[in-house]
């Protein structure tokens, strides 16, 4: 059932078995697991079912460091979460790219931080191909050869330092829409709006949460009282809870980690032609309906033995200058203005022109890459206030000197390897400061089974605590350079095992 929790009475009380707090993608997949079982579920939202101002409000904090854009404009409060601020174009509708982390970015790099995940890729996998299912993609297959078709082939690369692979594109309303609904429909389950939790308070010996602490813009405060509680309300908010709560080790807010974008490097083809060689690496939808779109991918040799941070290289079309001497932009402006075509939006939709190499001079090469954990990117509370009392989140954020150098030698990577190619000239504009605005937050409550090198332990409960689990990026103790909703996806589906098993005792 829904349940505006705003509405009820002052110093109301709501009782279940498990209390979910945070109703994006990783909270809706963790409840819907629930859906049917002889379990009492709450799931928490702080917004409601449509887009709402007032819960933004919430979101307002500080960064100090480097510029960013802030942590209120890179999330969202509302039943579906942050999904509903997703703006990839998937066929007719507004979601998300999805990948899979690489086997490599479960690898140790070195010691203390860099230690690795305390789980094995090929222990998420068969929770990767639940969560293809769960967010309306095709298989789990992302090379390449898994995608054959002779009417789009990939470029051949002559070292294996880069390799075609792909990402998969889908829609956001499984979890805008369709799965909320079921959720709202669940005997079990109470699907609960304007319900902010503000404090978890434990018992006397710390050890357990007792209830959380719920504020409403009502004014008025309830209670939820659960044997087990799931933090799943992101890698800003999740920490932010701890810190507030007083619960946690000193790593909580550490290791804040983004997906930088890299814009320096440009492509001019060899031949006109390469456009419509080029055509895997635009969005196309497959044989079997799955919407994917090629990329040129590090191999694990490149990032293990040429310490790289991990990457992905997506080649977005170069429009032709309308001020060009050879007319050709005032061409496509024309072609724009009759019928009403846009351009490729995203920098999708590129290949569907007919004649590309008309309309496009180049190839913008943009790198989305990894940010290695580092304790001094941290979400710490500062002394200001939200309006229901709860310190607001600052971001401590600095894109280090070591970092930029690991760029620089990629991109050297990636310019050799396309012009080995023979694919064309690749120029660096190196002045270009990195975009670290991917809006991917990840690592501030991270997974590892020492309390000294993280929050969680391996099947996400808090160390220090026993009924009290983080879901979500936050846990992830390396980001790769993936869009990390699939992963996400994959971990809530894995802690749904969990907690069937110890609830169900």
């Amino acid at each position: 059932m829904e349940l505006d929790v705003g509405r009820l009475p002052d110093g109301a009380c709501l009782e279940a078995d498990l209390c979910i707090i945070g109703a994006g993608p990783a909270g809706v997949a963790l409840a819907r697991e629930f859906i049917g079982l002889g379990i009492e579920v709450l799931l928490l939202e702080s917004g409601g079912t449509r887009r709402e101002e007032w819960p933004q409000t919430l979101n307002e904090g500080t960064v100090a460091g480097d510029a960013y854009v802030g942590l209120r404009p890179s999330r969202h409060r509302q039943i579906g979460g942050t999904s509903w601020i997703w703006n990839t174009p998937a066929s007719r509708s507004t979601g998300a790219k999805y990948v899979p982390l690489d086997p490599w970015d479960f690898e140790p790099r070195g010691g203390g931080l860099d230690r690795g995940w305390p789980i094995q890729a090929a222990e998420l996998t068969p929770h990767y191909r639940r969560a293809q299912s769960l967010a309306w993609l095709g298989p789990l297959a992302y090379d390449a050869q898994d995608w054959a078709d002779p009417a789009r082939p990939p470029f051949a690369l002559g070292d294996d330092l880069l390799a075609s692979r792909v990402y998969q594109f889908g829609p956001r309303r499984p979890f805008t829409d369709d799965y909320p609904a079921q959720l709202g429909a669940a005997a079990n389950l109470r699907l609960c709006r304007n319900a902010t939790v503000c404090r978890l308070l434990a018992d006397g010996t710390g050890r357990r949460v007792v209830e959380a602490r719920i504020g409403s813009r009502s004014g008025r405060w309830q209670t939820a009282r659960a044997r087990t509680f799931v933090l799943a309300g992101g890698a800003i908010e999740n920490p932010r809870l701890l810190l507030a709560s007083h619960l946690g080790n000193d790593m909580v807010g550490r290791c804040f980690m983004e997906h930088p974008r890299d814009h320096a490097l440009s492509l001019d083809p060899a031949t006109p032609e390469l456009f419509s060689r080029g055509g895997f690496y635009d969005t196309h939808v497959a044989a079997d309906g799955t919407l994917i779109g090629g990329r040129l991918a590090l191999t694990g040799r490149a990032v293990r033995e040429l310490d790289l941070p991990n990457a992905s290289v997506t080649l977005l079309p170069r429009v032709v200058s309308p001020g060009a001497g050879n007319g050709l932009g005032a061409r496509l402006l024309r072609r724009i203005q009759r019928w009403g075509a846009p351009l490729p939006r995203g920098g999708y939709g590129w290949s569907r022109e007919s004649e590309p190499e008309q309309v496009f001079d180049g190839f913008r090469l943009l790198i989305n890459l990894e940010q290695r954990p580092h304790p001094e990117n941290r979400i710490l509370l500062g002394s200001d206030t939200d309006a229901l009392g709860v310190p607001r989140s600052v971001l401590h954020w600095r894109w280090r000197g070591e970092e930029q150098a690991g760029l620089d030698r990629l991109r050297g990577v990636v310019v050799s390897s396309l012009e080995d190619a023979g694919l064309g000239r690749v120029t660096v504009d190196s002045d270009r400061p990195i975009d670290p605005n991917a809006h991917h937050h990840a690592g501030t409550t991270r997974m590892d089974p020492d309390p000294g090198l993280g929050v969680v332990d391996s099947d996400g409960r808090v160390h220090g605590t026993d009924n009290l689990f983080v879901t979500g990026a936050s846990v992830f103790p390396s980001a790769g350079f993936a869009n990390p909703t699939l992963t996400i996806l994959a971990l809530a589906l894995r802690m749904a095992d969990h907690l069937k098993r110890t609830l169900g005792r």
